[in-house]
């Protein structure tokens, strides 16, 4: 449950045969079984096996865990990585050259990281500032921006800075834990097992970190899960229609994120629409009746 069928995601990717069989590629070369990465992602083999077929698309969360875990090119999804409300806003500056150069010269990370000598998955942790180069690859760094080799180790030394200002309490706690620890979003995300974009919503106040992930959250950032819970954001009273999806959710034995995907939304927009914050289209009032199994008059009459 919980799977679109195969079409626009609302991201910008369609979801096709050509793209399951990339992602099977892909999963080959990493050396996983189909069983291995459903039990990192959390779903079954058979979801696994319908996504390299192209019956059905990935969620966008699960879209970017798999771009991490098999060092998969965002391009091939048009995953647009310059957007404002990405996380690479926050990337250290030599991972932002490194990406700008790519892109420039329109090479794949697997062709930047033949130029460097290093392994692409390798490569992928600078870029999206997950890992950061050691100074033995300084001059080749430099020769591929084009800079001098004094000018990438000084890029190396810089420090991570975390603007939290105009923050909720929460992220600015974590920003502030982050940029004493240097860590980038990436590298916290990697740690906790989930995607920068997670990050960022807990930060920015969009999500609540869930209760099970506090402890190692705490963990990472050197601080106690009383400091978390404490900075935690108040959830909000659920909405007239909130209290309808929630209800038919438990009755389904759904959950925001199925009920997302089966709308074909994000489960951040789902949260507004049950915390009252905006209102469903008429097209996506339809799709929800459908999932929750009501009519359309009961569901549009509260919203």
């Amino acid at each position: 449950m919980g799977q679109k069928a195969a079409g626009s995601g609302g991201d910008g990717v369609m979801w096709t045969p050509r793209l399951g069989g990339h992602l099977e590629a892909a999963r080959r070369r990493a050396g996983f079984r189909r069983i291995d990465l459903a039990a990192r992602l959390g779903v079954s083999e058979e979801t696994i096996r319908l996504w390299e077929r192209g019956a059905v698309q990935p969620s966008p969360d699960r879209l970017a865990r798999l771009i991490s875990i098999l060092s998969i090119e965002e391009s091939l999804w048009q995953v647009d990585v310059s957007s404002p409300s990405d996380p690479a806003d926050e990337l250290p500056e030599l991972a932002r050259r490194l990406r700008a150069e790519r892109a420039a010269l329109g090479l794949t990370q697997a062709a930047v990281a033949e130029r460097l000598g290093i392994a692409q998955a390798t490569y992928a942790g600078w870029e999206t500032g997950r890992t950061t180069p050691g100074a033995q690859h300084a001059a080749r760094i430099a020769e591929l921006l084009g800079v001098t080799e004094e000018a990438v180790v000084e890029l190396l030394g810089t420090s991570l800075r975390v603007d939290t200002t105009g923050w909720p309490e929460l992220g600015q706690l974590m920003g502030r834990r982050r940029e004493v620890l240097q860590l980038s979003r990436a590298a916290l995300a990697h740690e906790l097992g989930t995607t920068s974009r997670t990050i960022m919503a807990w930060e920015l106040g969009y999500r609540r970190p869930p209760t099970h992930q506090l402890p190692a959250l705490a963990r990472a950032l050197a601080v106690s899960v009383d400091d978390l819970v404490r900075a935690l954001p108040r959830r909000s009273a659920p909405s007239r229609l909130g209290e309808l999806i929630l209800a038919r959710q438990r009755a389904l034995g759904l959950q925001s994120t199925d009920v997302a995907r089966l709308v074909g939304t994000t489960e951040p927009t789902v949260s507004r629409w049950i915390n009252g914050h905006c209102r469903p289209t008429r097209e996506n009032l339809r799709k929800l009746a459908a999932v929750l199994q009501m009519p359309l008059s009961e569901l549009g009459g509260v919203a």
